[in-house]
């Protein structure tokens, strides 16, 4: 049984390779994603997006949860250079009418290779409450537009897959990763295998115990998916 763990609003697309396949799959959301009113300094800076060189987009729900903030302001800035973490997020903008690139590796490394890189100096990341894992990677003048939350799913139904004699699980997060850690009731005869979507995950995922951990080829939704067929 493989198991997607994304929110709803995120899942259909990997709900619809794992149907494709024909495999036995469950969509169990670990999170659930809210609209969250950024706050008054970030609001500021949508009005000044020309001190920036450089604009990230560090997941999907950061372009969905800030379209009505900034589109107009961006659409009249088009020679501004527009970074999106993954094909995921670059698809979500296209959607806008936003081009944007990409870094070498789908994660806050990657972005922080291509911040080098090209050398920009100040960066407005649009991302979630939680301070993005950029912050910490480069020494660029970073601004953040949080406009949005990852909240645990209050009651998640472990019924269907408790009595499961293997359970692949997609993990995206580390958020999600945790709250496998405490709410699957594991037993000794119940094999676990985890798909990570980064090697940050896979280490942390052999810290919390799980001796089973499958590093997929990018943390894209066919990559994963396909990781997840092959343990199945």
């Amino acid at each position: 049984m493989i198991v997607n763990t994304r929110p709803m609003e995120l899942g259909e697309k990997t709900n619809f390779l794992l149907q494709k396949s024909k495999c036995a799959y469950i969509h169990l959301p670990f999170t659930y994603i809210i609209k969250t009113e950024p706050p008054t300094k970030a609001l500021q800076n949508i009005h000044n997006l020309s001190d920036y060189d450089l604009l990230i987009f560090t997941s999907q729900s950061a372009v969905i949860n800030s379209a009505e903030y900034c589109k107009e302001f961006l659409l009249n800035i088009r020679a501004m250079p527009i970074l999106a973490i993954g094909l995921a997020t670059q698809e979500s903008l296209q959607r806008f009418d936003l081009p944007s690139s990409l870094p070498p590796t789908f994660d806050s490394a990657g972005l922080a290779c291509t911040i080098k890189e090209k050398d920009y100096k100040k960066c407005l990341v649009f991302c979630g409450e939680k301070n993005p894992r950029i912050l910490d990677l480069t020494d660029a003048d970073i601004d953040t537009f949080p406009c949005y939350a990852s909240n645990d799913e209050e009651n998640i139904d472990l019924s269907t897959i408790k009595n499961e004699n293997k359970l692949v699980v997609l993990i995206y997060t580390q958020q999600s990763l945790e709250i496998l850690m405490r709410e699957l009731p594991f037993n000794k005869s119940q094999k676990i295998i985890l798909i990570v979507a980064s090697k940050r995950l896979k280490k942390l995922s052999i810290e919390y115990g799980f001796r089973d951990s499958v590093l997929a080829a990018s943390p894209h939704d066919e990559d994963m998916v396909d990781s997840a067929i092959a343990e199945a």
